[in-house]
């Protein structure tokens, strides 16, 4: 096509400017697309688009003509200038990412020959649709564009006049696989513009809105380390752990399994299926790190256990040498001197309870004659499930951790069990079960150290004498004068 320039003028607009505003743009029909790729193939330097994700592709009209073919589609997967741009931590980006569209073709077909302007008017004529048409064709809007432009080729200039920003450069990688990269030595300019005037407040903010929200597959969740410490968290696990498998038929190294699935429980995996849906999500660079096992063939690739594999190894594994290796691996990342304590006991669903020791620990039946709970009421709380005491920092740091026997209940093993810490100068924190002569006793005259225990109804006779002595709330629930 051929544009003339004429010298007449309508409604006191210059010629340039009447034709930009005859300028449409659409999208693309089925029956089109077979044009659009043979003249993106002809035309653009890339070639024809191999777009992936969400695909819209857009075409310019000026009086019926095509001048002008632009594709968008679904994000890239990692930019560091544009996460920063947005403010987005690495959790945020794969929650958010599907709110922005890059424009990764957009070409000016040769007929129309010198128009200036074009190129900047059709850039703003899609950022003004390309919300809606995003939200009718996939159920979501985009709420920023982005863009690459080779700067050997290339100035942006069309796409500051249309108002997009310039973050950088790239570091010149290209994608080649799900999280693999190869250095194209080739950087490239990272241009970006907003869809509208609170789409940056709305990319930025703490929680997105509900209609904002991807309705894809819940992601699994966040890897509780960084990165960097997985190596030093492996070498702790490998130092202090006996595999219990047969040599024959092992595929993954037992520190490996173990650390993935220490690290899925902490990120709140409660099940070997979640642990595993957590291994698929880490990355290679992460998988390095934990020493998975490389897979044939692509050595910078790596593969993670299975879920049988998880079960499996759980059911055999000394949970005693689990417990020293990962204290002693909190301990390292966290030296400073213990000063709280906190006991808490938790119920583990669907574990076995631990075994009967009421009748053969001598030092468990002596700590249970000790406690002050009526013998009625001293029952066990551990027989259907498993019943584990932490003993655990204010900063989450574990200490010590002890199974509470079926037969018995969690005071009375805690107050076997102190006797073999180390609290001098440490202040213990218990709930009200633990509210019990003996252990206050011990604690202050045996082992130096301070406490800070509750009292209720469960303790009915210590709880009416401390009624009976302190007539009255003490502060600061209470009156100051009581």
């Amino acid at each position: 096509m051929s544009v003339c320039h004429v010298n007449e003028r309508m409604a006191s607009l210059p010629v340039e400017e009447r034709l930009l505003e005859q300028v449409t743009v659409r999208l693309i029909d089925p029956d089109e697309r077979e044009r659009y790729d043979a003249l993106m193939d002809q035309g653009h330097y890339l070639g024809e688009d191999h777009a992936v994700g969400g695909v819209l592709r857009y075409i310019a009209e000026y009086q019926g003509q095509w001048v002008a073919l632009l594709t968008f589609c679904s994000a890239a997967l990692h930019l560091k200038p544009r996460d920063r741009f947005l403010h987005w931590p690495a959790r945020q980006v794969a929650e958010r990412r599907h709110l922005i569209a890059q424009n990764s073709r957009f070409l000016i077909l040769p007929s129309t020959g010198h128009w200036p302007n074009l190129a900047s008017r059709i850039l703003k004529l899609i950022c003004v649709r390309l919300p809606e048409d995003w939200q009718r064709e996939f159920g979501h809007p985009v709420l920023l564009a982005e863009t690459f432009v080779d700067p050997q080729r290339f100035r942006g200039t069309c796409y500051r006049a249309a108002g997009w920003q310039a973050l950088g450069q790239t570091q010149g990688f290209e994608r080649c696989g799900q999280d693999f990269y190869v250095d194209a030595k080739h950087p490239k300019e990272l241009w970006v513009r907003p869809l509208g005037p609170k789409a940056l407040e709305q990319l930025r903010a703490q929680r997105l809105p509900p209609e904002l929200r991807g309705e894809g597959r819940p992601l699994p969740p966040a890897v509780p380390i960084p990165t960097g410490q997985m190596e030093d968290l492996w070498a702790f696990v490998y130092a202090r752990l006996t595999d219990p498998r047969k040599p024959r038929g092992v595929r993954h190294p037992i520190a490996s399994v173990v650390c993935v699935a220490a690290l899925a429980v902490a990120a709140g995996c409660q099940a070997p299926h979640a642990i595993a849906q957590f291994a698929d999500s880490l990355n290679h660079g992460q998988r390095r790190r934990l020493r998975c096992r490389p897979r044939r063939g692509k050595p910078r690739e790596f593969e993670v256990p299975c879920e049988r594999t998880f079960r499996r190894l759980l059911n055999v594994i000394c949970p005693e040498q689990l417990r020293q290796s990962f204290s002693a691996w909190m301990a390292h990342l966290d030296p400073d001197p213990v000063r709280v304590l906190h006991l808490d006991g938790k119920v583990v669903k669907n574990a076995e309870a631990a075994p009967a020791a009421l009748t053969q620990d001598p030092e468990l039946v002596a700590a249970a004659a000790t406690v002050d709970t009526p013998i009625d009421l001293q029952k066990p709380k551990a027989e259907k499930a498993l019943t584990l005491v932490n003993f655990q920092t204010p900063q989450q740091r574990l200490i010590d951790q002890i199974a509470v026997p079926r037969d018995t209940n969690e005071e009375a093993a805690v107050a076997a069990h102190l006797p073999h810490m180390d609290l001098s100068g440490v202040t213990v924190i218990a709930d009200a079960a633990h509210t019990v002569k003996a252990n206050s006793r011990h604690l202050t005259q045996e082992q130096g150290a301070d406490y800070l225990f509750f009292l209720k109804g469960n303790q009915p006779q210590a709880f009416a004498k401390a009624q009976q002595l302190l007539a009255g709330s003490i502060p600061p629930s209470g009156h100051l004068d009581r």
